[in-house]
Parts: C-alpha cells; structure tokens; sequence
C-alpha cells in the first residue's frame, strides 16, 4: 500500500487514527488468549500462522525476496510471540503487558552498539525508572487464579519476551526500508513452526485440544485481526506520523489490555503494586517521548524526527 492511493496523500491526522486503532487492536491480546481454551503451544503456533499468512496478503512489501541478515529480527519475533502467549496463560494480563512493556530498557542500553546511537544522561534516568517499574511487578503478591496460575513464572517469560521483543525493535530499526516486513512475516512463519512438535508431543501437557466453535474463532480472530491487521494499520500509520507521536500513542495497548480481561472475566484485578509499576514505566515513557530526543546518532544529529521508511513496522 502506497501513502497516496486515488490522488489523495494520507493525512497526520489519518494516520494517528490508524495507529490508534492498532493500539486497541494490539491490546485485545490477552483477553481473546484468556477467552481461548486451547493451550499456549496450539494457541501461540496457530495464532502466529494465521498472522503472517494476512500479512503476508496485506504487505505486498512482505512478498520480498527473504535475505538471511534478517534472520536474528525474524527469530526474535518468534520468540517474542510464543513467549507473550505463555506468559498471558500463566500470569495476569496485566503483569504481562506492563512488564514486556519495558523493552525499551533494553533498546535504551544496547541502541550504541547496534545502531551506533548516544546516550544522554536523561536516557540512563528513564532505564533507571523502568527497571524499578519492573521490580515492583516481581513483588508484588498477586493471587493465582484459574486462568493466571503461575504468577511467578509467568512474570519471568513476559520480562524473557520483553528482550526477545527489544531485540526485534533493534532489527527492524536497522532493516527499515531493506526487508523489515519480510522479517516480521518469517517470524510469524518460524513461531507457528517451533509451536508444532511440542503441540504434537503433548509437552508441558499442552497437547492439541479439539476445541469448540467459540475457541476457533477466537484464534482466527487473534490472527487476522488483532495481530495481522493491526500490524498492517500500524505500518500504514506510521508513512506519516513520527515515531515519537507514534510510540506515545502506542501505550493505550499496556492501558487497556488488562482492562478488557478484568471487564470480560471480573477477575485479575492487578494488584497495587503491579498498577505503581505500571504506573511508573507508562510516566518514565512518556517522558523520553514528550522531552527532546533521548537518543542522538554519532555523529550527533537527533533521532526525534525519525519516521520509519515504508518498510518499518512493529514485530
């Protein structure tokens, strides 16, 4: 899809239309996971498969010729989402948004050594702010339910999907405009792949389950509309608004995701602690967002008015 389609340029406006609605799409994740009975391995593989299949159709970029120096983006998206999955089977929907939220830690620290980027003493502070914010998630004593019953270790995949999911930030960053949708699209590929052995080996007791007609559209719907067309929206947006607008925009996901499984279930009230943590990586990001640019490259120009090329997407 080109910005301009029939004469007419996609609007600013348009477009932070079209990354809020992806933002609310993105966050409709860990209620359909919930919702959905079947476990993380068939739920994560399926889900992954249908994903890449519609951006695969939506993305003409996507079609590209595949290139292996996107091979360590692609491999970090799957891991991303088969992690993301199982932390939403196993903790609340809240820890695991809030705490995979604080990816940008990490893009923070390793963004010198991997897109040659300065660091500014406000970039150190924000870091600073968000590990705190993630601490308060590990201690605070959230009870275990029948759709979180592993608080703890759930907690620790959504905080291993976080890095897989920094990584992938990375990646695409460095691969906009040369081959970042065919990434994202293999990465889905690769997830659905690395789902099936153990889904047909039963490990962890996490075999096929047969289902009912509510679980199967649940997964489709998780597929081609809450991941594969909000990615789609989220590219499309991002042609015209700048990636800071953008990423400010992008916290309705943290925000509502946990409302919508608390609405749908009555269930996982996030606990104190776990809605200070919360609290405190939402404000230390918008910071780094609403302040002048927390990064410069090395040759010091500043990194605010970037916009992603048209083949820079989110994983």
């Amino acid at each position: 899809m080109d910005a301009e389609q029939g004469g007419a340029r996609l609007s600013e406006g348009a477009g932070r239309m079209l990354v809020a609605g992806s933002a609310v799409l993105f966050s409709l994740s860990g209620a359909g996971i919930k919702l959905c009975a079947f476990g993380p391995w068939q739920l994560g593989g399926f889900r992954a498969g249908i994903a890449g299949l519609t951006l695969w159709l939506l993305l003409p970029a996507a079609r590209a010729r595949w290139q292996w120096r996107l091979a360590p983006t692609a491999l970090a998206i799957a891991a991303m989402h088969i992690l993301f999955v199982w932390g939403n089977k196993t903790t609340t929907a809240a820890n695991t948004i809030f705490i995979q939220s604080g990816s940008p830690l990490l893009v923070v620290l390793l963004a010198p050594l991997v897109l040659r980027e300065r660091l500014r003493a406000r970039d150190l502070a924000v870091a600073a702010a968000c590990t705190a914010g993630l601490a308060l998630f590990f201690l605070a004593p959230d009870r275990a339910t029948l759709r979180s019953p592993a608080i703890g270790l759930g907690n620790r995949l959504a905080a291993a999907a976080g890095v897989a999911w920094a990584i992938a930030i990375l990646g695409l960053r460095a691969n906009r405009g040369r081959g970042a949708e065919t990434a994202i699209v293999a990465g889905n590929a690769l997830a659905c792949l690395g789902c099936l052995p153990p889904l047909l080996a039963g490990t962890a007791g996490a075999g096929f389950v047969a289902g009912g007609a509510r679980d199967w559209l649940v997964l489709l719907g998780l597929g081609t509309v809450q991941s594969g067309l909000a990615y789609a929206l989220y590219v499309r947006g991002l042609r015209v608004v700048p990636a800071a607008q953008a990423s400010l925009i992008g916290l309705v996901e943290p925000v509502l995701n946990p409302l919508w499984v608390f609405l749908l279930f009555r269930e996982e009230r996030p606990a104190p602690l776990s809605l200070l943590g919360g609290a405190v990586i939402l404000a230390a990001t918008a910071y780094a967002l609403l302040t002048p640019s927390a990064v410069r490259t090395s040759s010091g120009s500043s990194g605010a008015g970037y916009r992603p090329g048209r083949r820079g997407s989110r994983p």
